[in-house]
This record gives structure tokens, sequence and C-alpha cells, in this order.
């Protein structure tokens, strides 16, 4: 599983990238508008949900 220290590196270069090309940053944020549809947001937040929930229903190893 890739660090956090990786994964925020990779987040700030692409946000870099974006900020500068500005044909990229536009059909980028149209992707995302067109896939954040209600329907998948409420997808997400259930799938997240079962994750919290399974993640803190386990016993401890103490």
């Amino acid at each position: 599983m890739p660090s956090n220290k990786m994964i925020g590196t990779v987040v700030i270069g692409a946000a870099a990238y974006l900020m500068r090309n500005k044909k990229t940053r536009e059909k980028t944020m149209s992707q995302i508008k067109s896939l954040a549809t209600p329907e998948n947001i409420d997808k997400v937040k259930s799938q997240l949900q079962s994750l919290t929930k399974s993640k803190s229903n386990k016993p401890s190893a103490h």
C-alpha cells in the first residue's frame, strides 16, 4: 500500500499540473462533474459507511 507521503506528492503534482494547463483542467472538471451524480455520491457514501462500520466492529488485538 502506498504511503501517505507518496499519495500526497502525487496529488500535489496533479493539482499543480491542472492549475497550469487550462485545457486539461477543464476536461478533468467536466469528467468529475459527470461522475458526481447524486446516485454515485450516495453509492460511495454507503460503501464508506459500511467500511467504517466493519472496521469499528472488529475486536481489538489487545
